[in-house]
């Protein structure tokens, strides 16, 4: 099987990973899954909300395809994404690419032990509105098709929750009311 990985801190999980997932299983020919992978903790930003909160939400977003691994939250450490590839390729069953958006292109090279990561792993980009693609390191491949590109993110919708203004329609309707439920983000 074909799969895909989308990491990060899903803090909270909105509409566009939802759509990242899905854009990348209707134009990347041969993949069969996406799953999301959210960090225990993250090298480079905080995160606000608890792990189990966030695979909480991320339950929302799941379809037979779009699936949630908790592989890299459950070793409660900081997640580093060479620590997590080094586990998913020794399984000769799959095969694993792992998804980034443009924006993240440029920091690359910040990140644990890149060069050999570059080598372990396939990378699928997808464009990010306000993030053109340039160039693109080894072993990285852009998505092509006809896209949808969005500016949605985590932070904006933390930033909105904080500041009392609706995020309805950014996120699930289950993630808002779990938010609201849980009083996240205030």
């Amino acid at each position: 099987m074909n799969i895909a990985i989308l990491g990060g801190r899903f803090d909270p999980p909105h509409i566009w990973h939802f759509w990242t997932s899905q854009q990348i299983m209707e134009n990347v020919r041969g993949i069969d899954q996406v799953w999301l992978l959210p960090d225990y903790t993250n090298a480079f930003k905080p995160i606000v909300a608890s792990p189990s909160d966030r695979i909480e939400m991320l339950h929302f977003l799941e379809t037979g395809r779009i699936r949630l691994s908790t592989i890299a939250a459950s070793k409660e450490t900081t997640t580093y994404t060479v620590s997590v590839v080094q586990e998913l390729v020794r399984d000769n069953q799959n095969r694993y690419f792992w998804v980034v958006g443009s924006d993240v292109v440029s920091e690359f090279s910040r990140w644990r032990d890149y060069q050999k990561l570059s080598r372990l792993i396939q990378f699928l980009v997808i464009p990010r509105k306000d993030y053109p693609i340039k160039g693109l390191p080894s072993n990285f491949h852009k998505v092509e098709g006809n896209l949808m590109m969005s500016n949605v993110s985590s932070t904006l919708i933390r930033e909105r929750v904080k500041r009392g203004l609706p995020i309805t329609g950014l996120v699930f309707p289950e993630v808002e009311a779990y938010i609201k439920s849980k009083n996240l983000y205030r």
